[in-house]
């Protein structure tokens, strides 16, 4: 029998895995946590669950058919948002030919990490945890041809020379059970070159501001609590400080499927929109394109530069906002959304082709 080792069992990963297990390959997922459910596993304190929830452009039935397996189940539609544009309020409702869904991250049954991990099960994989592969000599230890599927951790990227930019965040969780508000709050402003955000899902909520290249101020973090609380009643009572990883902007050269021996998945390889990131559909998506490399490599790469096709352009106008902040984001920011009322909305259709993965299926 084949046989092939992941490391990461993110949503990448996990892809992967299930599609080569499938195929009848014998499939070791090694991860560096002790279990599954990505960074909100991370913040597990034994007292409190943390979720993270991840808004995203997805159509659901056309994605279960590239992958082969059906994420809906983990999935809840996300048909209104409210944006913050510099102070001004829109309230935005999705049409239904807009496909935006929200998904569950973490350890919680009704996550999609625990729903792919279910699948990953089912079809025989081996798990190996609290198995950390971080420095050069533990990758040149690897098989040839292993998945890379490693996320946001910095030791990875630097191991392997791939170029990346750190991002700073101030985040809260709670539950949400009596909240009727919009499930997505979104802030855009002077005080990150980035966004904040605020989140739900299933009973529980998070809030998070960051910023990319730069720790965020004391004054940025106390703005955007006051902001939620003023604007939408939301208060959480435990604020703390992470460092939220590294992301793969750091050269217009990414993304990349191979890298030195290996192959990569999800955000090691680039799969994420530089402006907004999403990559929720870019990790699911570029999880099928590795386990294809194995046995098409041409084949592999072809699907995966044409799910990237428009992805240097998108890192190009990132750059723009950062080199214009804040008057750049401003005022592109409030155009788009004041013009909102004007335009078809099958616009926004074709504004999802810059997101990684989003061409193919």
């Amino acid at each position: 029998m084949k046989k092939v080792t992941i490391v990461g069992a993110g949503l990448s990963g996990l892809t992967a895995a299930i599609t080569l297990a499938r195929q009848d390959w014998e499939v070791e997922v090694i991860e560096r946590r002790d279990g599954i459910g990505g960074p909100a596993r991370d913040m597990e304190t034994g007292e409190k669950t943390y979720v993270m929830v991840d808004g995203t452009p997805m159509e659901l039935e056309k994605l279960r058919d590239y992958l082969g397996f059906d994420i809906s189940p983990a999935t809840r539609p996300m048909n209104r948002s409210t944006i913050y544009c510099f102070g001004k309020r829109y309230d935005v409702v999705f049409p239904r030919n807009v496909p935006a869904v929200l998904v569950e991250r973490g350890m919680r049954k009704d996550s999609l990490d625990m729903l792919l991990y279910g699948l990953a099960k089912e079809a025989g994989v081996s798990f190996t945890f609290n198995t950390p592969i971080k420095t050069r000599a533990d990758f040149d230890q690897l098989p040839e041809n292993t998945i890379l599927a490693t996320g946001l951790f910095r030791d990875a990227y630097e191991a392997l020379g791939i170029p990346f930019v750190q991002t700073y965040g101030h985040i809260a969780f709670g539950t949400m059970e009596n909240y009727g508000g919009p499930p997505v709050i979104i802030y855009m402003d002077r005080y990150t070159q980035d966004y904040a955000f605020f989140s739900t899902i299933n009973g529980m909520g998070g809030a998070l501001i960051f910023q990319r290249g730069k720790p965020l101020t004391r004054e940025a973090k106390k703005w955007f609590r006051f902001r939620l609380a003023h604007d939408e009643g939301i208060e959480f009572l435990e604020w703390f400080d992470l460092n939220v990883g590294v992301l793969p902007m750091g050269s217009s050269k990414n993304p990349r499927l191979f890298h030195d021996r290996f192959i990569l998945a999800g955000t090691l390889a680039g799969m994420q929109d530089p402006v907004l990131l999403f990559g929720v559909h870019g990790a699911l998506v570029s999880g099928k394109i590795a386990a294809l490399a194995l046995t098409d490599r041409e084949e592999a790469l072809k699907q995966f530069k044409r799910m990237n096709a428009l992805w240097r352009l998108s890192y190009y106008n990132r750059r723009f906002i950062e080199a214009t902040h804040p008057w750049g984001l401003h005022y592109m920011g409030r155009l788009g959304l004041d013009l909102q009322p004007y335009y078809d909305w099958w616009l926004l259709r074709y504004a999802f082709a810059f997101i990684p993965g989003w061409l193919r299926v």
